[in-house]
């Protein structure tokens, strides 16, 4: 692939990832919004195959844009159709949500703008799953099960203390 293909791909799939996102946040329907972000998703999957990153494409397409958006359309639904949201005041928490919108905005500049970035990006001979594997059958197989442990513990605990006597 050459450098020209390269940036014109990243472009078109991180300007589909912005209006993605922007229909999920401004769509009138939750369904209309599980369907744009599925959108914004698959690009950023897509942005992951371009940086050589086949690991996390791979997981962004089975994690979240696969199962999160199942259980998004899962919770649409279950819940009842009659729902009234609550009338917000105008302003109120537009005014909140742009102020903190534009303190994340600020603090995004900042870390591009200080952070050292390469000037350009290494080629990778092979895949990045290898070496995650490997590490992963290596080095951290019993982090791994012991995180799982613990998780099924608090799982456990969790259903006792829901559990109706």
């Amino acid at each position: 692939m050459t450098e020209a293909i390269a940036t014109i791909a990243f472009w078109v799939f991180a300007i589909t990832t912005v209006v993605g996102a922007l229909g999920v946040v401004l769509a009138k329907r939750v369904f209309h919004s599980a369907m744009f972000l599925v959108v914004a998703l698959g690009s950023t999957a897509a942005i992951y195959v371009l940086l050589s990153a086949d690991f996390l494409a791979t997981v962004q397409v089975l994690v979240y844009t696969g199962a999160i958006v199942i259980l998004v359309l899962f919770a649409i639904m279950l819940t009842p159709q009659s729902v009234e949201l609550p009338a917000f005041a105008p302003g109120g928490q537009q005014v909140g949500g742009a102020v903190v919108a534009l303190a994340l905005l600020a603090l995004v500049i900042a870390a591009i703008r200080t952070g050292p970035w390469p000037l350009a990006a290494q080629p990778l001979d092979q895949p990045t799953s290898f070496a995650i594997g490997q590490g992963f059958l290596t080095t951290f197989l019993f982090p791994f099960e012991l995180a799982s442990l613990v998780l099924l513990v608090a799982l456990i605990g969790a259903i006792l203390l829901a559990r109706e006597d």
